[in-house]
């Protein structure tokens, strides 16, 4: 059973178990209800008042326990992805900031962290994912790969509830390249220059 099977079935649980005490209540209230008809007026409000006062004490502590609970297993999740988030950044930027002997080879790494993420990533953090790796298979690294590496990045951040407020697209690409306004100041001009042409230029420069 996995780990998203469970939360579900520990939700319905506490659901049912809250329906199930919404009806018991609603039995016992008819059937006092039905009692009072014939009691004293005076006596049948003060019955009624106090009814009331417990039934709110119960209906209160059983929603706070199911939202308790809820609050227990989306923690729980938050904690899960960000291992497994964390665990592939480290991967990835070990490709960048590490020397050869320290580098992580990405394609053995990925076959086992892309099971993890099918089991705990958030749909759109699935999606930016794939976007970004479709544009990696299909031709050379180019500005748009950086950008939704950029994109994935922010949807990581999101799934774990961080804002992304005041990040421009492609911050996250000042923390890779060495010299990051020479390829904004291409990638301007050219949507779709390439990571090799941006390196050539650097040379060229003498930046590298």
């Amino acid at each position: 059973m996995t780990a998203k099977t469970k939360q579900i079935l520990s939700l319905l649980v506490g659901l049912l178990v809250l329906t199930g005490s919404a009806v018991a209540v609603f039995i016992t209230a008819r059937w006092v209800w039905r009692h009072f008809t014939n009691l004293n007026p005076e006596v049948a409000a003060g019955l009624l008042t106090a009814f009331a006062t417990v039934l709110g004490a119960t209906i209160t502590i059983a929603l706070g326990r199911v939202f308790e609970r809820k609050k227990e297993v989306e923690a729980h999740f938050r904690e899960r992805k960000s291992a497994i988030y964390d665990e592939f950044l480290k991967a990835f930027f070990s490709m960048y900031h590490s020397d050869d002997a320290q580098k992580v080879d990405l394609v053995p790494f990925l076959r086992d962290w892309q099971r993890k993420i099918i089991l705990w990533g958030g749909s759109k953090v699935l999606t930016s994912y794939f976007n970004w790796m479709s544009n990696l298979k299909q031709q050379k690294p180019d500005a748009e790969s950086m950008f939704l590496m950029h994109d994935f990045f922010c949807e990581l951040r999101k799934d774990l509830g961080l804002s992304n407020k005041g990040l421009t697209r492609g911050a996250f690409i000042r923390l890779i390249l060495r010299n990051p306004e020479i390829f904004f100041s291409m990638a301007k001009q050219n949507p779709r220059v390439t990571m090799d042409e941006v390196s050539a230029k650097e040379k060229a420069l003498g930046l590298e």
